[in-house]
């Protein structure tokens, strides 16, 4: 990409190569969505007030239990789904983390959970599906909603799960392989944002595979973005460039934004998915320091985790802006629809489509995205009925979608410029165009995807096991043991979960094809135990390795190697 300088006003400002290789997604979040972020509170207590005309989910095929208490069902609902934002130190406005915290925010809860709020999902999953999906199931928010309804009442303390444990000065996955900070940093940003990259030489001597990217702001309270690039020719100069949006030659590999997680690539020894860092190559943190934020500081830190330099087949993933519009402006007090369309050449080679990423600005309302084949098939990629300006990020794919040479991305956004949209910047509305401010709009999309090949898209990239590469840590530091292992024929599987939270077992062959299953509903409260028999597996062979794994109600995984004499 070729670096060139724009003006806004008489401040210049650096970004790659307009319109068709920018990096759109540099300017993303600023104060005055902050302070949008602060009055959701205000927004939740409203919908309980008003929650009797609010439509509610259909929950009417689950009854209620008798009573339901914070510590049997609400407690491990609360920590699957709310505490990574709502626990102190946090990006949420109050902490959820035990009873009484739960307790004096209940209503707020209900409201939250009963109008769609929150979790913050922005996908539509009658669409497509995605790992790691924050959502709730119907049986979910009815348990939430009886339990205020019926007193929210604490229950045994004794049967409640343990909370999870929040590293707020480290990194949340564990001992990294590799941490760079950047200098510390007054924030010049008064009346506009401070956007400015810190280039840190790298100090690898050896190429090295990507498993996961976390960047820790060292002030949460300031950074509204951070955009994480790799320049592989070690050139860049080192230090701060004020002015700036983005390297000119820079390869993205991670980001942070409010509510957004580490990028964590599924991987085990036999195949695994990452991004590529060269041996003496520089990092750019392109930072985003919204308005009002002047003289405060910041020294924000990016961990990197690779995996074994050993690995038997290593797959790339490729993160590009496919779909990307800047020619557009939305007169005031008017709706529009832009339309945008690439076609991969019929030459090219298929490619396995691993995520996506969309972004729009305030007043984008709704946005999708999808592949046409040459032979009219249809391929979802995401839609997003409700466009939240604040919750935005990559969504990777459950499993990979082939895209055949010749395929036709087509993309969609609708944007309302109208007085009747509560995010419109400007009151009373004035027209708004494409560009790089907040309160300008953006219509791109980034797609993530890898070169095809046989099997990808029947391949389910959560039987792709990450224990034991790195010492990436589960969170919750939650155990699964299996015994005797090597097995020859009676084999026992144990977990500290208790057995009432277990939803499945899965076995898995190195090929990543699932080979047996059993699901559970069980009331016991003791922790998970049970034997199998091999011979009543038809699928296990002899002197081969094998991918256990067992999901909790909250579809939170445990794994562990099998192997067979």
């Amino acid at each position: 990409m070729v670096c060139k300088t724009i003006y806004i006003g008489s401040n210049p400002i650096e970004t790659s190569n307009f319109p068709l290789s920018i990096n759109p997604l540099l300017i993303t979040l600023n104060f005055v969505n902050l302070k949008v972020k602060f009055f959701k509170p205000i927004v939740f207590l409203l919908s309980t007030v008003l929650i009797s005309f609010i439509a509610k989910p259909d929950i009417s095929n689950f009854s209620k239990v008798s009573t339901t208490t914070y510590s049997e069902q609400i407690a491990s609902i609360l920590y699957a789904n709310c505490t990574g934002c709502h626990h102190t130190g946090g990006i949420a406005p109050m902490s959820l983390m035990n009873y009484q915290e739960a307790y004096n925010n209940r209503n707020i809860v209900q409201g939250a959970v009963l109008s769609g709020d929150m979790p913050p999902w922005p996908p539509d999953t009658n669409y497509s599906r995605f790992r790691h999906e924050r959502i709730l199931s119907a049986q979910e928010i009815s348990l939430i909603d009886n339990w205020v309804n019926t007193g929210a009442s604490q229950g045994d303390s004794t049967v409640a799960p343990p909370a999870p444990n929040y590293n707020l000065t480290n990194s949340d996955l564990g001992q990294p392989d590799l941490t760079l900070s950047a200098p510390v940093y007054t924030s010049n940003a008064f009346i506009d944002d401070d956007y400015v990259c810190f280039t840190i030489p790298s100090q690898l001597i050896a190429n090295k595979k990507i498993r996961a990217v976390e960047v820790s702001p060292g002030n949460l309270g300031i950074v509204h973005h951070c955009l994480v690039y790799i320049d592989p020719t070690g050139n860049s100069s080192i230090g701060i460039t004020n002015n700036c949006m983005g390297p000119s030659n820079g390869v993205l590999v991670g980001e942070f934004a409010p509510g957004s997680l580490p990028i964590t690539y599924p991987g085990d020894n036999n195949m695994a998915f990452g991004m590529e860092f060269p041996a003496n190559s520089n990092v750019i943190l392109a930072m985003h320091y919204p308005y009002g934020s002047l003289g405060m500081i910041d020294s924000t830190k990016v961990h990197f985790y690779f995996y074994p330099d050993q690995l038997n087949l290593f797959r790339e993933i490729t993160i590009e802006p496919i779909i990307q519009d800047f020619g557009f402006c939305v007169p005031p007090n008017q709706t529009k629809t832009v339309n945008a369309s690439y076609q991969f050449p019929i030459s090219s080679p298929p490619l396995s489509m691993f995520g996506v990423f969309p972004h729009m600005h305030l007043i984008g309302k709704t946005i999708n995205t999808y592949g046409l084949s040459l032979s009219g098939d249809t391929t979802k990629f995401v839609n997003v009925p409700n466009w939240d300006f604040e919750w935005q990020g990559a969504y990777h794919f459950r499993k990979m979608k082939k895209i055949s040479p010749g395929t036709t991305i087509k993309a969609s956004a609708y944007y309302d410029n109208t007085s009747a949209n509560l995010h419109n910047p400007n009151t009373p509305p004035q027209t708004i165009c494409a560009g790089f401010n907040t309160t300008d709009e953006m219509f791109v999309i980034y797609y993530l995807y890898t070169p095809y090949m046989t099997g990808d898209e029947n391949l389910n990239l959560d039987s792709l096991t990450q224990s034991g590469l790195t010492t990436i840590r589960n969170q919750n530091k939650i155990s699964l043991n299996i015994f005797p292992n090597p097995i020859n024929q009676l084999f026992t599987v144990q977990s500290d979960w208790r057995f009432k939270d277990i939803a499945k077992i899965e076995l898995y062959n190195i090929n990543g094809q699932l080979i047996f299953y059993e699901n559970y509903s069980s009331n016991d409260l003791k922790p998970f135990k049970k034997s199998f028999d091999v011979s009543k597996i038809s699928s296990i062979k002899k002197s081969n390795v094998y991918l256990l794994r067992i999901y909790n109600k909250q579809s939170e995984v445990q794994y562990a190697k099998l192997i067979t004499n």
